[in-house]
C-alpha cells in the first residue's frame, strides 16, 4: 500500500471516530458512563484525538529501521512469552476467583490486563535482546 495512501487513512480513522464522538453526544447516544467517561461520545471523542495525535507524531518522526532475522526471531520469542504469561495469569485468576470472588470493573481489568501484557513483552524482549 502507498505511504500517503496508509496515512490518509489512518486520519480518516480518526476523524471518522470524532465524527461518531460527536453525533453520539449531539443524539444522547450512550450516556451511561462507559470506560471512565462521562459517556460513549466522550470515549469516541478521545479516541479519535488520541489517533491523529499518534499519526501526526508518527509522520514528524521518521525513522529509517533496519529489521534483521534475529531481530524478528527475538519478537517472536517474547510473544510466545506473553501468550504463555496470559495462560498462566487465565489458571491463577481462575484459582483466585474460585476462592474469593473477584469484584473488579470489567473496563478496568482489561486495561490492567493489556498493561500485564504490554510489561511483559517489554520485559521479556529486552532479556532475550540481552542474553540472545
Amino acid at each position: 500500500m502507498d505511504k500517503k495512501i496508509r496515512i490518509i487513512m489512518k486520519y480518516c480513522f480518526g476523524i471518522f471516530f470524532i465524527v461518531l464522538g460527536l453525533l453520539f453526544n449531539v443524539f444522547k447516544i450512550g450516556n451511561k458512563e462507559y470506560l471512565g467517561f462521562t459517556n460513549t461520545g466522550n470515549w469516541l471523542l478521545y479516541i479519535g484525538l488520541i489517533s491523529i495525535i499518534i499519526n501526526t507524531l508518527q509522520i514528524m518522526k521518521k525513522k529509517k529501521r533496519i529489521v534483521d532475522e534475529r531481530m524478528l526471531l527475538i519478537a517472536s520469542k517474547a510473544n510466545r512469552i506473553v501468550f504463555l504469561s496470559i495462560v498462566i495469569l487465565a489458571f491463577v485468576l481462575m484459582i483466585v476467583n474460585g476462592i474469593k470472588t473477584i469484584t473488579i470493573p470489567y473496563s478496568m481489568f482489561m486495561s490492567y490486563l493489556v498493561c500485564f501484557m504490554m510489561l511483559v513483552y517489554f520485559i521479556s524482549y529486552k532479556i532475550l535482546l540481552k542474553y540472545n
